[in-house]
């Protein structure tokens, strides 16, 4: 399929290519990951077919906006989008009497860059911010048509942590805590194999566990879901010496927990168990989830004010991300039984 000679492709020539209607054309390119995977492979594959963008000129004409800034964020087809992020990061704009419009593209550093100069050159917005990487066109001082494009990298192209999101100092923490209390013998329960922050994780774990002298049983990786828990709790000897499960993420714990419960062990009585990313249900679950509190409100705000800052001729601000993670102890931990 092709289209008339020099007529720019258009949101319904792809749905006719990709035979999906031009809603779900509509929702892919605003990033809703809640397409089926078959459509977004066709959607996508008539898209690089023809060519198409979004007329950004457009839509900005038909939203009549002034002081308006561009966030961009991968598309992804992750459950956990980066919701309170991005409302600190909309609301420090807000703060300055900007209007925040977010952009989910598909694709890696060169679709990003490519669409900030889009967006750059529609000359309806005054700066653009990426919470992802840029390519190389993209350094401290770019502003096309005047226009900065700033690089807040925090996310990977699959919305995965990176930078100061995949730190993972509080498992040193964590495990202090628990040979305090005469924990000696670990497990780790951790994410897919490859996402920076369960890699990340897991080797503070482990140098944590040697740096103190303490054993740790072995590590299970698998998906960021309750059922790797299950099945990791599940898969331990029945005379296994280990008191205290660490795992990277709430989910993962969840299903520590369930496990245990299975096996008819005790939570804290003969487990401790710790999560990571302070889910709210974590801690109306008996006996209360033991977690990390990750400030993705300090992020949003960071990185947008860099953007202002820009924009206003001002020093950006001092990036400060001490008070990042904060360990909560809640009632799944205890002393050694």
């Amino acid at each position: 399929m092709s289209t008339a000679a020099g007529r720019r492709p258009t949101l319904k020539d792809v749905a006719r290519l990709a035979n999906v209607s031009h809603q779900t054309v509509s929702r892919f390119v605003s990033g809703d990951p809640v397409i089926r995977e078959a459509n977004r492979e066709r959607i996508q594959a008539a898209i690089d077919e023809l060519g198409y963008r979004p007329n950004i000129v457009a839509r900005s004409m038909r939203m009549r906006r002034r002081g308006l800034l561009s966030v961009i964020a991968p598309a992804t087809t992750a459950p956990y989008t980066p919701a309170k992020m991005m409302s600190a990061t909309t609301a420090e704009a807000h703060s300055y009497g900007y209007e925040v419009e977010v952009v989910h593209v598909a694709g890696g550093a060169q679709a990003r860059t490519d669409r900030a100069f889009e967006l750059a050159d529609s000359g309806w917005v005054e700066g653009v911010l990426s919470l992802s990487t840029f390519d190389e066109r993209v350094g401290p001082a770019t502003r096309p048509n005047g226009v900065p494009i700033i690089e807040f990298a925090v996310y990977d192209d699959f919305l995965h942590g990176i930078g100061i999101m995949a730190d993972a100092s509080p498992m040193s923490e964590i495990v202090g805590h628990l040979a305090e209390l005469g924990h000696r013998h670990f497990f780790h329960v951790g994410g897919p194999v490859g996402h920076p922050a369960s890699n990340e994780r897991q080797a503070v774990y482990e140098r944590a566990i040697s740096a103190r002298g303490l054993v740790s049983h072995g590590a299970s990786r698998g998906a960021f879901d309750g059922s790797s828990g299950v099945e990791a709790v599940l898969a331990l000897p029945d005379d296994t010496p280990v008191t205290a499960v660490i795992c990277a993420n709430d989910e993962l714990a969840a299903g520590v927990l369930m496990g245990a419960h299975e096996r008819g062990w005790d939570v804290p009585g003969r487990l401790s168990v710790t999560g990571w990313d302070n889910r709210q249900v974590g801690k109306y679950m008996p006996p209360g989830l033991t977690t990390v509190i990750v400030d993705h409100e300090l992020v949003g705000r960071t990185a947008m004010g860099k953007l202002i800052a820009v924009l206003r001729g001002e020093r950006p601000p001092v990036e400060d991300f001490h008070d990042l993670n904060t360990v909560v102890w809640r009632g799944s931990v205890a002393a050694a039984g």
